[in-house]
């Protein structure tokens, strides 16, 4: 008998235990998969995540770009989240505006500079940096759930970056009664659809929507290709390039005959007025200026350092049709935008000269014409012919 009463006593604990559990304060339930945010510290993380491409580079130099934040308390309202909250177990708090200096930032900016490697793959890899926010607990005099705004300001520079993100994050920070006290009991983080999140990364178009548009920036590689042709063409010849990369100061990686594969490689210190490239290449051979952002400037000049008169077409980018280069003579390439320059190759083309003195290359023509007097001959004699 006693056994059976045990267990029944054992029963009822734990249906006990549940309904308590089920019971807890519904800012307490706010708090479960908020990523980050799934904290009772003083400080707490909020993510910025700068999403990088390149084709073929692990990493690349930094974008230049930087974000600055406020924080401050407002006015709970249908524009910013509601003025109520609600958790699964349908238990509602009333929000409040937020007490100053309750929240602070003691980081307030976050930064990708030039002349630090961020990492990049050709889908896109994540540099995440964090802005911290602050809760001093000896700011508020009642538990509660009181809302901060939390505004972004974008310097996105010249380097082509594009960030989609909404400018605005509310921060609700929740308020109990502990032990010793007030204490912190978590936090939430959503856009002004009430969309929760750990980040300030992209956009939520509509409620529930998945974030898009997230700060990216998109790199690219450009490779310079030497191509002779001609029965006379000098293959073995290393024709000099000279150049200049203008992509507002940032390091870019150069290499001949094997493409870069991380920011180490081949390493050019950035210039804001443009940085002077230089290399020589015979045929075939391949010059690699890689990690460029798409606002990059560009420009190629080959010189001419034979004896003999190339004709040089530029095949790609800004093509050009082949014109005749004499020695010391110069054949350049300009592109104001590095997308329509990625594949460029300089043709030089010589054919050989015949010994009677007549170019070859102009043999077929003369020969046709030749072969059309003829006919012209042929045709008068046999109508003066037929005449008789």
């Amino acid at each position: 008998m006693k056994t059976k009463h045990l267990k029944k006593l054992v029963i009822v604990a734990l249906c006990m235990v549940t309904i308590i559990c089920m019971s807890v304060p519904a800012f307490a339930a706010e708090n479960i998969t908020n990523g980050q945010l799934e904290s009772s510290a003083a400080d707490v993380q909020i993510k910025k995540t700068l999403t990088v491409t390149n084709p073929d580079l692990a990493s690349v130099d930094g974008p230049g770009i930087s974000y600055s934040y406020t924080i401050a308390p407002v006015e709970p309202s249908a524009s910013n989240g509601g003025t109520t909250v609600t958790d699964a177990q349908n238990h509602t708090g009333v929000v409040k505006a937020g007490v100053a200096g309750g929240v602070t930032l003691t980081t307030a900016s976050v930064t990708f500079p030039i002349g630090t490697a961020v990492d990049a793959s050709a889908s896109g890899a994540p540099n995440v940096k964090y802005i911290v926010a602050h809760t001093d607990i000896t700011k508020f005099t009642k538990p509660g759930i009181y809302r901060y705004e939390l505004t972004e300001t974008q310097n996105l520079g010249t380097t082509g970056t594009t960030d989609g993100t909404d400018p605005k994050r509310y921060l609700d920070v929740y308020i109990v009664n502990g032990a010793d006290g007030l204490e912190i009991a978590g936090y939430t983080l959503a856009d002004k659809d009430k969309d929760k999140t750990d980040a300030f990364d992209g956009t939520s178009p509509e409620p529930g929507d998945p974030y898009t548009n997230p700060a990216r920036f998109e790199t690219v590689n450009l490779t310079l290709t030497k191509d002779v042709q001609g029965n006379m063409g000098d293959k073995n010849n290393q024709f000099p390039f000279t150049g200049t990369v203008t992509d507002s100061g940032r390091y870019f990686y150069a290499a001949k005959g094997t493409a870069p594969t991380a920011v180490a490689a081949n390493q050019i210190a950035g210039a804001a007025a443009g940085s002077a490239i230089s290399t020589t290449l015979a045929d075939s051979e391949v010059y690699y200026i890689s990690g460029l952002s798409h606002e990059a400037a560009v420009t190629y000049t080959e010189t001419n350092n034979t004896d003999d008169t190339y004709v040089t077409a530029i095949t790609g980018g800004t093509a050009s049709a082949g014109t005749p280069v004499a020695p010391n003579g110069t054949k350049a390439m300009t592109s104001s935008d590095s997308d329509d320059s990625l594949d460029v190759t300089f043709v030089n083309t010589l054919d050989s000269v015949s010994p009677t003195g007549v170019v070859l290359r102009f043999g077929a023509p003369l020969l046709l014409v030749a072969a059309g007097l003829a006919l012209v001959l042929l045709n008068r004699k046999a109508k003066k012919a037929s005449k008789m």
